[in-house]
């Protein structure tokens, strides 16, 4: 990928895209002869991938497939409030974030990676904050007993994530923020583009060094896969198991090996 210098943000990736190839069943529905037929086949299909930074019509979207993968389980009360959790944990992402990358079948949203470098700067950081603050408002006065919970869990996922950057002896502050793809667009290869794409970003900036959070909840073999290398560990007690994920990780991006 390519990087051109853009006057509202230093560095912008150049938009690509390209052609993606699935197969599906379908039900075909002929009439020959006047009548009606159905038969099972496989439908050969093709989308087109777009890669481009994030943009505001994206935020909604976004936020359905981050609700779907970490704020429906049996601690959120409903589908509203997940949303509310969701758009909280995307506005509060895209508030510490200064790269962003969003990939986009046949036009929608399906995935995003956002990152922060201490080489760059976000210019709209008090924006998302403000979403942030008014999205836990909204939480709080829809079920404030479940507000407490996800403000439980958001405070005990910070001060493990403090505790094993702090035992890592990173002094950097070059974070891969977030990195989300729709369930039913994963195994397509979008995750790796947008993984190199951040990296790619990190080296135009002279940063050869970041990392990110992750847990036993999400698919961490994924970062092994993309040469990133544990850096530190942190299993969660059996009352703490209630809220937090079994396990803990920080794993460390290293760009000049």
């Amino acid at each position: 990928m390519l990087f051109e210098e853009n006057t509202e943000r230093r560095w912008r990736f150049r938009v690509e895209m390209t052609q993606l190839t699935c197969e599906h069943e379908g039900t075909i529905f002929r009439a020959p002869n006047g009548g009606i037929k159905s038969a099972e086949r496989k439908v050969r299909c093709v989308s087109t991938v777009l890669y481009r930074p994030f943009e505001d019509e994206d935020f909604e979207p976004l936020v359905e497939i981050v609700r779907t993968l970490w704020h429906d389980d049996d601690e959120v009360p409903d589908a509203a409030f997940g949303t509310l959790e969701a758009t909280c944990d995307l506005a509060h992402c895209l508030s510490v974030s200064t790269f962003s990358q969003v990939a986009l079948i046949d036009g929608a949203p399906r995935g995003i990676i956002l990152a922060r470098s201490e080489n760059d700067y976000n210019q709209d950081l008090s924006r998302w904050a403000t979403i942030e603050a008014k999205s836990a408002c909204a939480m709080d006065s829809y079920d404030a007993k479940a507000a407490h919970t996800f403000q439980t869990w958001y405070d005990g996922m910070r001060k493990v994530d403090e505790r094993l950057l702090a035992s890592s002896g990173l002094t950097l502050d070059n974070e891969i923020t977030l990195l989300v793809v729709d369930p039913s667009a994963q195994g397509l290869g979008i995750g790796t583009v947008l993984f190199d794409a951040v990296s790619s970003y990190y080296a135009a900036l002279g940063d050869l060094k970041a990392y990110l959070y992750t847990d036993s909840d999400c698919r961490w073999s994924f970062y092994e896969f993309r040469g990133m290398k544990r850096l530190g560990r942190y299993k969660s007690t059996r009352e703490e198991r209630s809220l937090l994920p079994r396990e803990m990780y920080l794993y460390g991006l290293d760009l000049s090996a």
